[in-house]
């Protein structure tokens, strides 16, 4: 278990703004009443940023949220935690989403973070020779197996009419992943951030991303049935402490690339990067605008677009490599009731 340390961070200027939002969505009442404390699981990624601001700015606590945070490297322990009940929210990526759900695993999504177009792509080195996909021929690529990085990289192929076999396909873990890069051992590789970033601060060249090849993903919001059912007013504070948030980055995404800077370790330029060029956080809102690509409105859903769009056609790839048994009914794992509430 970590916490972040507590910092008192607000400037004048901030609590002014973070007032008025709090009057604007009626939060003035909420903060009067006493405080929920959530367990919430969290990983160091960069698409969690309203997280971190959130969390960093005093958002949940101004809401009447008390957080216990508890984290976590890998989806595996993240699962055992919400079959163990040691958890009750957290967030994480389509891919392990998706691998959880078909493992049926007590959890259901209620909230969209972000959609992350361009913070996972193929990078190159400079010695590579490789200008565009349709130089991937013969070349050495590497990506983690089972992962969307390889999902991604097999649609980017796909795209120029080559298979992995097109290759010299490499299967690497992100902890090998630089060295090979650096020594020049792999001319390239498709991973996510902060690697691919690392990559590029490392000399490398970005070639495309999750999105050009119509494999971009999100980071989605997730709980354990159980406690859903019996925190409803708490779910409500946490999707406005994350509009909250939303709004704070807006403002200002150099403080906000700042506060990911201190709780994972990334530097400050790269962190930028991605909240400004490679992710889009929608608001509640927006979310559930049936036209978003994310949507979490039941009537995206139910026409299978949306997140259960993304969710599904990456569950067939995972089900065609055997990282899955079978693809699941996204739509039974979703509860849209909370998103309902909050934008009425």
């Amino acid at each position: 278990m970590e916490r972040f340390p507590r910092r008192s961070f607000l400037h004048a200027v901030g609590a002014s703004m973070v007032g008025g939002l709090a009057a604007s969505h009626g939060l003035g009442a909420l903060a009067a009443t006493p405080s929920t404390k959530v367990r919430f699981g969290w990983q160091p990624t960069l698409n969690g940023a309203r997280y971190f601001i959130a969390h960093d700015e005093g958002l949940f606590a101004r809401n009447g949220i008390e957080v216990e945070q508890i984290k976590f490297l890998a989806g595996p322990p993240f699962f055992a935690a919400f079959q163990s009940g040691s958890i009750d929210v957290g967030f994480m990526g389509t891919p392990p989403a998706s691998v959880g759900i078909a493992q049926g695993v007590p959890m259901k999504i209620f909230a969209i973070e972000n959609y992350a177009y361009g913070s996972e792509a193929l990078v190159v080195t400079s010695k590579s020779g490789i200008n565009s996909l349709k130089d991937l021929r013969g070349k050495r690529i590497a990506a983690q197996r089972g992962t969307s990085g390889e999902y991604a990289l097999i649609r980017g192929l796909k795209s120029v009419g080559m298979t992995l076999k097109d290759i010299q396909y490499l299967t690497l873990d992100v902890t090998a992943l630089l060295p090979a890069f650096t020594k020049g051992d792999i001319d390239g590789g498709w991973y996510w951030e902060p690697w691919q970033g690392e990559m590029r601060e490392a000399g490398g060249k970005q070639i495309a991303t999750d999105g050009d090849v119509g494999a971009a993903g999100c980071i989605v919001w997730v709980a354990r049935p159980e406690w859903l059912a019996t925190n409803g007013d708490a779910v409500q504070r946490i999707l406005k402490s994350l509009d909250q948030a939303h709004a704070s980055l807006m403002s200002n995404p150099q403080r906000a690339a700042g506060y990911l800077h201190k709780d994972t370790g990334v530097s400050e330029s790269l962190a930028l990067e991605v909240l400004t060029k490679e992710a889009k956080w929608p608001t509640m809102k927006e979310a559930w605008d049936p036209n978003y690509v994310a949507s979490i409105n039941p009537g995206a859903i139910k026409d299978n677009k949306g997140i259960t769009a993304i969710l599904g056609k990456l569950a067939e790839y995972q089900h065609e490599v055997r990282a899955i048994n079978a693809v699941p009914d996204f739509a039974a794992a979703i509860d849209t009731s909370f998103m309902a509430k909050y934008v009425a």
